[in-house]
């Protein structure tokens, strides 16, 4: 048996790292395969089209959390130490992004956000999307927090377990 780091740290810490989502509850977000298909194609097209240069960082964080992988790996945490006493990790796309999808989940209608999903994503979709997203402010976290990865997981453990 071949073991990677993350199996011994939840052997050794008992702690489990929720950073994608199971097959089965990415599942739930899609009437059924083929609607899964169906948004898979419809962005490999956006993302091929001129289209493309209208999409933000919300887009992208939204799509991936849709497909359960780990989103935080389209982020790089800011490095720069000038920009980051000018307060440019407040201003760092992640939480504006994050922010975006949370707002979007208390609407009832569809919003801009959407529109380049074509009606394949839905305001439904995004608020049960958003409940596992994490929840935690960005101003309770320092630059230096991100010095060895992300200090919070990608899915919220207690939400993304039941």
């Amino acid at each position: 048996m071949i073991w990677n780091l993350q199996q011994i740290d939840v052997l050794a810490f008992g702690e489990t790292n929720v950073n994608t989502l199971s097959r089965e509850k990415t599942a739930r977000w899609f009437a059924t395969a083929e609607d899964y298909q169906r948004l898979r194609t419809h962005w490999r097209r956006l993302m091929n089209s001129p289209r493309k240069h209208q999409l933000g960082p919300h887009h992208h964080l939204l799509y991936l959390a849709l497909l359960g992988k780990d989103w935080r790996k389209a982020f790089t945490p800011r490095t720069n130490l000038n920009k980051l006493a000018n307060g440019a990790f407040a201003g760092w796309p992640m939480w504006r992004a994050l922010n975006d999808i949370h707002w979007i989940s208390w609407l009832d209608g569809p919003t801009a956000t959407l529109l380049p999903f074509d009606d394949l994503v839905t305001v439904d979709r995004v608020k049960a999307l958003s409940a596992l997203l994490p929840r935690r402010p960005s101003h309770e976290y320092k630059p230096e927090d991100f010095a060895n990865g992300y200090p919070f997981d990608a899915y919220r453990d207690e939400v993304a377990n039941s």
